[in-house]
């Protein structure tokens, strides 16, 4: 995904958390804050056009304190993201399907060309709402990375290793997806092509590194032994301290 953007992205006034991501609908969604996303886009506009990555490391914050509306708020913005997330995990590592959750059997894929194998599964698993198109490329990205390599697929591929890689991938490529949307025009401040992209590198970079300091201990030993519900608690855990974290840049 480049970062030069045609929309100028969500408005101020567009809700924290919108209804389809929202997987804590009983409880009442903030206001957003008057003009939540100005600081942060400037400062995603002055990195951009400096690669000044102390101008990132503010950006982020502002992100995490005000656009977003704070690391509770996050996690509900990406509901939709962890739950997806829940079932991504339970395809690779063989927990037992959900009854009424979209699912695959990676047996059915044996054979197939890699890049085959992981559009089955990303498109079966990605969710009809307002994030499928960020939550497919989350998922694609993740797979194709954790399974650089892997020419034919075979479920024996599928080691802890890849699981645990794929894990992390597809949430901190989602959080890199949101916030390049929320972020809008201020991309194009870049002056060139090749500066947009180190600057797109350098964002995504940045928040891998965060969200695996956060996520990989909690994965560590017997990845399979947790239920597709103990996954997406961990993806929740693991965006709130890695907003809290944010939350401290300045």
């Amino acid at each position: 995904m480049g970062t030069s953007q045609s929309s100028p992205g969500p408005g101020g006034g567009s809700p924290l958390v919108p209804p389809w991501a929202d997987d804590e609908p009983q409880n009442p969604i903030p206001e957003p804050q008057p003009l939540r996303f100005k600081s942060f886009r400037q400062s995603i506009g002055s990195f951009a056009s400096s690669g000044d990555r102390g101008k990132l490391r503010r950006a982020v914050g502002h992100y995490a304190r005000k656009a977003s509306g704070g690391g509770g708020n996050a996690t509900r913005r990406l509901g939709s993201v962890t739950q997806t997330g829940g079932g991504l995990f339970g395809v690779l590592s063989g927990a037992p399907a959900i009854q009424g959750e979209p699912s695959v059997d990676l047996n059915d894929l044996s054979g197939l060309p890699c890049d085959e194998a992981i559009t089955t599964i990303t498109k079966a698993l990605t969710p009809e709402d307002g994030d499928s198109e960020r939550i497919r490329a989350a998922m694609n990205h993740a797979l194709v990375e954790a399974l650089d390599g892997v020419v034919i697929f075979d479920p024996q591929c599928i080691t802890d290793d890849v699981i645990i890689a794929t894990m992390i991938g597809y949430l901190s490529e989602s959080i890199f997806l949101q916030m390049v949307m929320d972020a809008g025009k201020a991309w194009n401040k870049a002056e060139t092509p090749a500066q947009a992209m180190r600057a797109e590198t350098e964002l995504r970079e940045m928040i891998k590194v965060v969200v695996d300091k956060h996520m990989a201990p909690k994965l560590a030993g017997n990845v399979r032994s947790f239920s597709r519900q103990q996954m997406i608690l961990i993806e929740r855990q693991a965006i709130t301290e890695t907003w809290n974290e944010w939350e401290a840049y300045q």
